[in-house]
């Protein structure tokens, strides 16, 4: 009974989840139904969906779909979208927690313009600091929320303290730091970072800001006006900033990969080789060499400019399977079977379970011979 009256009593916070929620399942259901193999989609997705098209597609923040192609409305879907069944979990959690305080505080229509302001702000910071290809999650617009409890509760009027008696700004200030910490440190352990953290922070920054002028008492109306003024004023700015970064390098680097998918889907294989090799030259990512040397042993050309590609991966990590599978792949397409064979079953023997792309690879090695 205790938890329907919850729920009654906070219809903002539960619209917000319950949209969320219908948003990721949604995808996960589509993910399993396009998969060749649902079982081994629908248990991934515990950590991570395996199919970034279908998010992009769903609206996810993805930079040079903006840049690009100018399709602003991303900064707004993306909140509503996740990567996982943790990632979602972790952050409905937070949502719930943080929701029911700042619609106590400040009712269900300030708490969602709270939520969708800060969420906004996060996803623009993000991409004005361009630190991810794509974004996705609700975390912005918490942090903006739960900066906005921290203020409130500290340096708010008297009507909205004693609404949020019994939480501390303290603690509440002190999980915020401390999840700002782990973003930060998540770089140092792990070269792609599951974190967006600009975008917390920039979630953090508008709400904090938003918060404050909700926290006012009616009488200071002037300032009141002035962090609303603030607020549209930051978000102005950071549009403009996020636009087009071409301080940063990431933006070459996405726009040079994107253009370079698109010129090779548009067979304009020498355009996409010079795309792909200036996002090379500027990221020098090992990863992508072997990704990008995939996509062209695929498509069967520019092989040995693929091969260059994946050798360079291998010098990094000369026993990695996925790097000896596109190696031993793009050595059968180009005639060399014997080769390729023997790189192939490397691959395999290095594996630690059957994976189905090697064993193609072999059984079809002397099939595609000389397709250079």
């Amino acid at each position: 009974m205790a938890w329907k009256s919850r729920f009654r009593a906070r219809p903002a916070t539960v619209g917000l989840i319950a949209l969320c929620g219908c948003a990721f399942v949604a995808c996960v259901v589509a993910v399993v139904l396009r998969s060749p193999e649902p079982v081994s989609a629908l248990r991934q997705s515990l950590w991570m969906l395996p199919d970034a098209e279908l998010l992009e597609r769903a609206g996810a923040l993805t930079a040079t779909r903006i840049w690009l192609d100018e399709q602003w409305w991303r900064v707004l879907t993306a909140g509503f979208l996740h990567g996982s069944w943790l990632h979602f979990g972790l952050n409905m959690l937070g949502l719930w927690t943080v929701g029911e305080w700042a619609e106590k505080a400040w009712g269900r229509w300030r708490m969602l313009a709270l939520f969708l302001v800060s969420s906004v702000g996060g996803c623009l910071s993000s991409l004005a600091w361009a630190e991810a290809p794509m974004v996705v999650g609700a975390s912005a617009g918490i942090f903006g929320v739960a900066g906005a409890l921290v203020v409130a509760r500290a340096w708010g009027c008297a009507q909205v303290q004693a609404a949020l008696e019994p939480i501390s700004a303290r603690v509440l200030g002190f999980w915020l730091g401390f999840w700002l910490a782990v973003g930060a440190a998540l770089p140092l352990v792990f070269d792609n970072s599951p974190l967006a953290q600009a975008g917390h922070v920039g979630g953090l920054v508008f709400g904090c800001a938003m918060g404050w002028g909700l926290s006012l008492s009616p009488e200071r109306r002037s300032w009141r006006v002035a962090s609303g003024v603030a607020v549209i004023g930051g978000l102005a700015a950071v549009t403009v900033a996020s636009h087009a970064p071409t301080w940063r390098t990431n933006y070459h680097v996405f726009t040079h990969l994107d253009l370079g998918a698109q010129q090779l889907a548009a067979e304009r294989y020498d355009e996409a080789v010079e795309h792909y090799t200036a996002a090379l030259t500027l990221a020098a990512d090992d990863v992508q060499d072997n990704a990008i040397a995939y996509t062209f042993a695929e498509e069967g050309v520019e092989l040995g400019w693929a091969e260059m590609l994946v050798r360079r991966a291998l010098r990094v990590e000369p026993e990695e399977p996925n790097y000896l599978d596109t190696l031993g792949w793009i050595q059968c397409k180009r005639g060399f079977v014997d080769d390729g064979r023997a790189t192939l079953e490397r691959a395999r023997l290095l594996t630690d379970e059957d994976i189905p792309e090697i064993a193609e690879h072999i059984e079809r090695c002397d099939l595609v011979s000389g397709e250079d």
